[in-house]
């Protein structure tokens, strides 16, 4: 089994919504926020910003498979979920338990591990996570922070070298978010999201991580933790993140998995249309900061 992967920001394509012009990530937000319990579901909001969502990928073709859930972090509830608790590979977004490790056991980083955390998370550096990743436990480190933040859909790989098949649902994705911005300290969540509003288009293997949410979102604030790769002849990729309107913050996962025959940029620019397709959920919340 192989798994190659990454993490992205994303700016792209403009205004679907004209209530929500998006702008690129930028250091400085505070994205702390009030969901501190499980969000009230969803009850059928946006059934046609998931049929837009579906149809994007569907059209492309080589069995694409999508997973969608989207979180008001200040109302706590869900606005749109669409198969959120089916478990794939995070490809790079698994990176985001393996900084949480770190920051459990030893507190903000500092010197080394802070620039190593925060390679990892910015520009996905798959050096730096595959060293704190054996440092720290490998798979242990998967079902710790499972077990700590109740993340019921989430398994370590089934090769403990091979941390980008990790496998987690969006739901827990985007609890592991919601943790970030309600559960931690200031100085944690600082040092986390200012990692993750950073993150360059092109990261440390080259790959262009802007596909998905910044794209989709163009003018917005954003801190996400993309993933792309393959794993058992699937290609993967994710785009998640924290995004920020004039008035709420909203916790965002949309992952996919296609047949490994798929054309990369072909397959990220229909991720990219799927997770546009979402804008009209977060319009309630005011324009895109």
């Amino acid at each position: 089994m192989k798994m190659l992967v990454g993490v992205a920001a994303v700016a792209v394509v403009g205004g679907l919504v004209a209530a929500i012009a998006v702008a690129c990530g930028s250091g400085g937000t505070d994205w702390q926020a009030a969901c501190k319990t499980v969000p009230a579901a969803a009850a059928g909001k946006h059934p046609g910003a998931v049929a837009e969502a579906r149809k994007a990928l569907l059209s492309n073709g080589n069995d694409p498979r999508l997973e969608i859930e989207v979180v008001d972090l200040d109302a706590c509830a869900v606005e749109v979920s669409w198969k959120g608790d089916q478990p794939q590979p995070t490809a790079s977004v698994v990176k985001l338990l393996i900084a949480l490790e770190l920051i459990d056991r030893s507190g903000v980083p500092s010197d080394s591990d802070a620039a190593a955390v925060r390679s990892m998370l910015s520009a996905s550096d798959d050096r730096a996570a595959s060293r704190l990743w054996q440092q720290l436990g490998g798979p242990e480190i998967v079902r710790r922070q499972a077990g700590k933040l109740g993340l019921a859909h989430t398994s370590p790989p089934a090769d403990p070298g091979q941390w980008g098949s990790t496998q987690m649902s969006a739901d827990d994705v985007v609890a592991v978010y919601r943790h970030i911005t309600s559960g931690r300290p200031d100085d944690e969540r600082e040092f986390l999201t200012e990692a993750l509003e950073s993150a360059p288009r092109n990261a440390a293997d080259g790959f262009d991580q802007h596909f998905g949410i910044p794209r989709a979102f163009p003018g917005a604030k954003w801190a996400v933790k993309q993933g792309w790769g393959t794993s058992d002849g699937r290609r993967v990729l994710n785009t998640t993140g924290l995004v920020r309107t004039e008035s709420r913050t909203f916790a965002v996962a949309v992952m996919s998995t296609w047949d490994d025959s798929v054309d990369v940029a072909a397959a990220t620019k229909a991720l990219t249309a799927a997770t546009g397709a979402l804008k009209g959920s977060l319009a309630g919340g005011g324009k895109l900061a």
